[in-house]
């Protein structure tokens, strides 16, 4: 492998400022919870004086202990609201708590942020301009454009009430002074800081500790509800956000992204075709290979974690090679080979 071709095209590709898709595994290194941990905190969690909730619960716990896998089980079942509600709930708690800790660790102790760097210098390009795809609840691609100085669009105003609005991405947010530029945050499965009032009014409140009395989070899980709850809004617009975004990508970085997701993963399979992509994770699913080296990929770098030291890369124009004793697939050893 030509190694100095391999970065001047890692640069080249990265330079271009691609369109960033934020997967779990982006989250996991900062202590937010895995889907096992999720699905194993709902089981022991939660409990229903209703015989029928109780009954549905149980069956989940039975299917969850089988496969050990939250997504897998909650496609299998499709739940009685009170169930659903309770596994919302139960969800945002835990990763709200993670979050948390995680910005605390952030904004004290000065921890070292590879988004933060990444978004800075993106930013730095002359569009000024950012987006980002996640399929995250958590809050690290807004603490990472915060850090970087930057003004941030999710769809809700940046407000301590913050509205939703189908408009708002419209504005020409670049232009205004005081920010090192903007960045488009997508996040089609939801927000922690996003709830739906009894009103069925969308807002936006920041950094809460708990949920109001009377909201709900606005968080999709796993599962069959993902089909219902995403035909309203935010999601209707957020989702026509994100494929014009993938649409008109110059390229993609995925970071931890594993192409399991029914709403990022077709239309991105679709651009790949004649886009270049870029994946960093400590391992590639094998829908992930099977999206890129049997998709008609035809520009694409992947990197993940082999023997616990080593990176192996696979790329369209140098074949596959492992280099040992790095990590290239965390994002933190990536940017040394793109910002020098």
């Amino acid at each position: 492998m030509n190694t100095d071709e391999l970065l001047k095209q890692l640069q080249d590709w990265t330079n271009r400022v691609p369109l960033i898709i934020l997967g779990s595994g982006a989250s996991i290194i900062f202590g937010l919870p895995s889907m096992w941990t999720l699905g194993d905190h709902i089981k022991k969690n939660i409990s229903f004086t209703d015989s029928d909730d109780q009954k549905q619960f149980e069956n989940f716990k039975s299917l969850f202990d089988i496969n050990g896998d939250l997504e897998v089980t909650l496609s299998k079942i499709q739940l009685r609201q009170n169930v659903l509600d309770q596994i919302v709930f139960k969800t945002w708690e835990l990763v709200n708590k993670f979050d948390l800790e995680a910005y605390e660790k952030f904004i004290v102790d000065s921890i070292d942020f590879p988004l933060s760097k990444l978004t800075e210098y993106l930013l730095s390009t002359t569009s000024k301009k950012l987006s980002i795809v996640t399929t995250n609840y958590d809050r690290l691609a807004e603490y990472a454009a915060s850090f970087s100085k930057a003004i941030i669009c999710t769809g809700y105003s940046q407000s301590f009430i913050g509205h939703f609005s189908n408009a708002i991405h419209q504005n020409p947010l670049t232009t205004i002074k005081g920010y090192s530029g903007q960045v488009n945050i997508w996040k089609v499965h939801g927000s922690l800081d996003w709830f739906k009032t009894n009103n069925d009014e969308n807002i936006q409140l920041p950094l809460r500790h708990n949920i109001p009395s009377n909201c709900k989070p606005s968080i999709v899980t796993p599962g069959l509800s993902k089909y219902f709850e995403t035909h309203n809004e935010p999601y209707r617009t957020i989702f026509a956000q994100a494929d014009s975004e993938i649409e008109t990508a110059n390229g993609f970085l995925c970071i931890g992204y594993g192409f399991n997701d029914i709403h990022v993963q077709p239309k991105l399979i679709e651009k790949i075709k004649s886009k270049p992509i870029i994946i960093i994770t400590k391992e590639l699913t094998p829908k992930t290979k099977q999206s890129i080296l049997s998709g008609n990929c035809k520009q694409y770098i992947m990197m993940e974690e082999v023997n616990g030291t080593d990176t192996k890369i696979y790329s369209s124009s140098f074949g596959e090679h492992i280099i040992p004793n790095v990590s290239y697939w965390t994002l933190a050893e990536y940017l040394k080979l793109i910002i020098l």
